[in-house]
């Protein structure tokens, strides 16, 4: 799939898209000096423990509060000298930035510290080595655990990601070497540092889609940002890509967000009205529990039987809506309204296409079910914001 990863600023914010076969499918905006990015890993002061909903509240940098279940951190990584394992109150620890302070929460924190790669991804926390479960065949799955196999480290587990089947045991390996050099350097240096370092920096929106699509002859990444452009061409090598793949835009009489038309398209996508092709459209719902989406036919007037032409309409709408999920990057609960329909071969093979769409997205993205009403239920991880939130907290 031919891929291009567009970087440029807006409004005070770096802006990435990313295409896909010239289409516009994920945006993000953040500050050009973020404070806080997922990713993160800090020394936080726990502020206080509240037991009835299991969680302590640490400070990862002064007035910046993150929310640290219990629960799931059962082991500690105390800065401070202890003699048990019972946090409270004053210590420090160090964790890491798991999700961002959607709305009115606070920033999601772990203790299980994650170094990802393109291949794979180390973890502290537990021993032991998973397999992404989209690889299923049993030969490759066996060829992958006997390369990171040689590799293992007390106290952490090894994930050997989906991007790594077929890839060459040496790339793999020197990209385990690179991840375990930052495990340890944090591991055996964080003791010696002050309360509210930050150890490690999370991966900028655009260093994530680069990591994940740039490898290949498939994918361009475009600038028009000196200081990014600097920042790639630094690392392009140290990741595995060709500087090939990398250019730097410069057109001030025709700057690149212009060249692109973002900002129209950026438009539409804050609207809640989505017109299709076909002339039907998308009605998008957000609402404070969950999303809803309905489908409409609108001018869409096919020459086939009414039972065809909704089908149709379904099929166009399915491929839209999991876009439209990626580009305004919904979360949650989303309830899907197709056109109704009564043939059970048209109802399944719209469930196919929906459940494929979805496995496109780089983020957990799940259709559960239909309901008795013929609604349709998905779900999608929360790990950042929504497109319309990112707006909104651009300043004034």
């Amino acid at each position: 799939m031919k891929r291009q990863i567009v970087i440029t600023g807006w409004q005070s914010k770096v802006l990435t898209a990313l295409y896909e076969e010239d289409t516009l499918c994920e945006l993000n905006l953040e500050p050009k000096k973020s404070q806080v990015r997922v990713g993160d890993i800090y020394i936080g002061k726990v502020k206080h423990i509240v037991q009835n909903i299991q969680a302590a509240f640490v400070e990862i940098t002064p007035g910046v509060m993150g929310y640290y279940p219990l629960k799931d951190n059962a082991v500690h990584f105390f800065v401070n000298q202890k003699k048990n394992d019972k946090i409270v109150a004053g210590d420090e620890i160090v964790v890491q930035v798991e999700k961002e302070n959607l709305k009115t929460k606070a920033w999601f924190l772990t203790g299980r510290l994650s170094f990802p790669g393109r291949y794979t991804v180390l973890t502290r926390g537990k021993n032991g080595i998973q397999i992404s479960a989209r690889i299923k065949d049993t030969a490759e799955r066996d060829r992958l655990t006997g390369i990171v196999s040689g590799e293992e480290i007390e106290g952490a587990a090894w994930m050997i990601r989906t991007e790594a089947f077929g890839q060459r045991a040496e790339v793999i390996g020197e990209e385990m070497h690179r991840l375990e050099v930052d495990y340890n350097r944090i591991m055996s240096t964080a003791c010696t540092r002050t309360c509210f370092s930050k150890l490690m920096s999370g991966d900028s929106p655009y260093t994530q889609l680069i990591k994940k699509f740039a490898h290949g002859s498939t994918c361009r990444v475009t600038t028009d940002l000196p200081e990014v452009y600097d920042e790639l061409k630094e690392n392009f090598g140290r990741w595995g890509l060709s500087e090939e793949a990398l250019q730097y835009y410069k057109d001030d009489s025709y700057p690149l967000i212009k060249l692109k038309g973002i900002e129209a398209q950026m438009d539409k996508a804050l609207q809640k009205r989505v017109w299709m092709r076909s002339g039907a459209y998308l009605v998008i719902e957000p609402t404070e529990a969950l999303t809803v989406i309905d489908v409409n036919t609108g001018k869409a007037i096919g020459k086939q039987k009414m039972e065809e032409n909704f089908f149709k309409i379904n099929l166009e709408a399915a491929q839209e809506v999991c876009r439209q999920l990626r580009l305004r990057n919904i979360s949650g609960i989303v309830i899907v309204d197709f056109i109704n329909m009564k043939d059970p071969e048209h109802l399944k093979a719209l469930m196919d296409v929906l459940r494929e769409e979805a496995a496109k997205d780089s983020v957990q993205t799940t259709v559960v079910d239909r309901t008795s009403l013929h609604l349709v239920e998905m779900t999608r991880k929360k790990v950042h914001r929504s497109l319309a939130e990112q707006v909104r907290l651009l300043p004034v």
